[in-house]
């Protein structure tokens, strides 16, 4: 099985989507109450990367593709999770280890903030403006 792509302007949609479910549904339990987004980049000629979403994300995983930019959503996973399948990837890749992850409610209590605090970490460590986590109406800022 293999991790599911979607069109990267879903993205913004699924997060919201999934924050709304766990938190009108999953409350009462820890271990459904996590997601978090990865980032990572695919050489310029990504052929025979597809074993990545073959062999290291799961079914129920959901990737968006903007050229060579990759973000995953990891459904029920935690910051500590996230950052292990993070590194499997990385090695996979031979790319020197670098956390871009972003996780609920670690990181933040909504989908807005999550998606901003995880753009700013692409483009303070990157240089990257990713369209598919572009918000275009105003959102506030919160300091964690």
């Amino acid at each position: 099985m293999s991790a599911k792509k979607f069109n990267p302007t879903d993205l913004i949609s699924l997060v919201e989507l999934e924050i709304s479910v766990m938190k009108r549904y999953y409350n009462h339990t820890k271990d459904a109450i996590a997601l978090s987004l990865i980032y990572f980049k695919l050489p310029r000629e990504n052929e025979g990367y597809e074993e990545i979403l073959e062999r290291i994300l799961r079914n129920t995983d959901a990737v968006f593709e903007e050229g060579e930019h990759v973000v995953a959503l990891l459904y029920a996973t935690n910051k500590t999770g996230a950052s292990k399948l993070l590194s499997g990837i990385q090695e996979f890749l031979n790319e020197k280890p670098l956390d871009i992850i972003a996780s609920y409610p670690k990181d933040a209590k909504d989908a807005k903030t999550l998606i901003t605090k995880f753009q700013d970490d692409i483009k303070d460590n990157y240089g990257v403006l990713l369209d598919c986590l572009r918000i275009d109406e105003p959102i506030d800022i919160y300091e964690f």
